[in-house]
């Protein structure tokens, strides 16, 4: 059944009951019409009922607003927020103002009026005193009813709803007892004040008996008023408190059991953490090992990246070299042919003096037949021309000796072509190994820079676990002093939860 549901019959069986028991007073003693207490009770029943209703709209959003975070909460308690706290400690908080005005107006209104209805009826005069007395007896049993709704919808159920999907809130039950209490005396007091008010202002015979018999009816009253309030409050008291103490109870051998389990768990753990603090103790000097030869590793990676680093600039210089060679190769080679052609039109040059020798020669010959015939006139011409043909033909055997050298040189510059053309192939060879082994050097060079690199980070991390290693050490060894500690506790906790479970077991 939900709250409001179950706030709904409270306020209406609450208000009426208490309307019925005040107009027993009222018009059964006070004014003596027993008749009236059925029969006109229209108006205090429809101003009650009016009230009971606006205190019902006024309930109903925030009973429903409550309701819906409950049960949001037993769907998940993880999905409660804060907001949802905030606003059903809210819905707690405002719960009960609309119940306290509506109890008191109604009952000031309702059961009060009565003084004022039968002055207005004529039946009675309208007395102060018995007006003061009504209305502080209605005050007392609209109080009375108030308690009672906001102990069993408040303090028991609201409460137990919040506190079951985790939202912390004080049920102070005793001192709603002691409100109730107080409320009951008050109330037993008002109630037999009116009992003697009629018989005082008309005395008569047969008053005594009467007076009896008015006090036995309100003392009925009365014991039946604190009964039901004491039966409704102290059951549920009782039910809340057993419920306490069998949870108590359980909880209490959980804890018993649990503080056994975990006092051995705690011993067995401290033993895991002494073990674990000596190979710990073990880790941290072979950590201290691993960052001296791991030093010693990285100092080798850098003289290997620097040796990787210098031989590198000498193949770079080797590189630049051979490509000078291979240029001046070059230059070399266009030179022979340059001078090969040089030689060839040398040749021509030698050619064309061959033929003027040739024709020199002849031409000396016939001048040498010449002269001959011209007997001593042409002697002198005769010798020359003769030396001028043997001029010739040493000029044409010098040519023959040049084109012979000619030969031997054009040879040789061939020889030389072709030698230097096979020098630049090899050249040319040479330096894409060189260029190739270049690459080669720098992959090297990469690979030595990044070994370099990861081993400066290895030593980093090394030395960065060599300070975890130290640092846990420390750490466990305080967990091994902290879980000794913890055993103690948990032998006390033991022996407490015992004598908790023994004290639980009385309530």
């Amino acid at each position: 059944m939900s709250v409001f549901k179950i706030f709904s019959i409270l306020i209406l069986s609450t208000t009426y009951l208490g309307i019925f028991t005040l107009r027993v007073f009222h018009y059964g003693f006070i004014y003596e019409r027993p008749s009236a207490i059925i029969f006109e009770c229209i108006p205090t029943v429809s101003i009650s009922f009016f009230l009971i209703l606006g205190c019902a709209i006024v309930e109903y959003p925030i009973l429903t607003r409550f309701e819906s975070i409950i049960k949001k909460g037993r769907k998940d308690k993880a999905s409660i927020t804060e907001s949802d706290v905030a606003v059903c400690m809210n819905c707690y908080k405002k719960f009960d103002i609309a119940i306290a005005a509506g109890d008191a107006i109604g009952f000031l209104l309702g059961a009060g009026s009565t003084a004022i209805i039968e002055s207005i009826k004529g039946l009675a005069p309208f007395e102060p005193l018995i007006f003061l007395i009504i209305e502080l007896q209605s005050v007392g049993i609209g109080f009375l009813c108030y308690t009672i709704i906001v102990f069993l919808v408040k303090r028991i159920i609201m409460t137990s709803q919040m506190q079951e999907i985790g939202i912390q809130v004080n049920a102070n039950l005793s001192r709603n007892f002691n409100i109730a209490i107080a409320s009951c005396v008050y109330i037993s007091i008002m109630n037999m004040i009116t009992v003697p008010i009629n018989l005082l202002r008309h005395p008569g015979e047969g008053n005594f008996g009467k007076y009896l018999l008015y006090c036995l009816i309100g003392a009925a009253l009365d014991g039946l008023i604190c009964f039901c309030t004491y039966y409704l409050i102290i059951r549920k008291i009782q039910k809340n408190e057993k419920h306490i103490s069998e949870t108590l109870i359980h909880e209490t051998q959980n804890l018993v059991s649990a503080t056994k389990e975990s006092a051995e768990t705690s011993h067995n753990q401290s033993t895991a953490v002494k073990e674990i603090v000596a190979t710990m103790q073990d880790s941290t000097e072979l950590a201290g090992n691993i960052s001296e030869k791991v030093s010693h590793v990285t100092s080798l990676a850098e003289q290997s990246r620097d040796a990787v680093l210098s031989g590198r600039e000498i193949l770079q210089s080797n590189v630049d070299e051979l490509l000078e060679i291979k240029n001046t190769n070059k230059l070399t080679i266009e030179g022979i042919k340059e001078l090969n052609k040089k030689i060839n039109s040398i040749w021509d040059i030698v050619s064309i003096i061959n033929v003027v020798a040739d024709q020199t020669k002849i031409i000396a010959f016939n001048a040498e037949l010449e002269a001959a015939s011209s007997g001593e006139a042409g002697k002198n011409f005769h010798i020359v021309a003769t030396e001028i043909r043997r001029l010739s033909d040493n000029i044409i055997d010098s040519i023959k000796e040049i084109k012979g050298r000619i030969d031997e040189i054009q040879k040789a510059s061939d020889s030389l072509i072709l030698d230097s053309e096979k020098g630049t192939e090899q050249i040319n060879s040479g330096y894409k190994s060189v260029k190739s082994l270049e690459s080669g050097f720098e992959s090297i060079l990469q690979s030595s820079e990044n070994t370099a690199v990861s081993t400066h980070e290895i030593l980093d991390h090394v030395s960065q676990l060599s300070s975890s290693s130290e640092q846990i050490f420390i750490t466990l060894k305080q967990i091994a002093e902290g879980i000794e500690n913890f055993s103690e506790f948990t032998s006390n906790i033991s022996s407490s939860s015992e004598n908790v479970r023994k004290i639980a077991g009385l309530l």
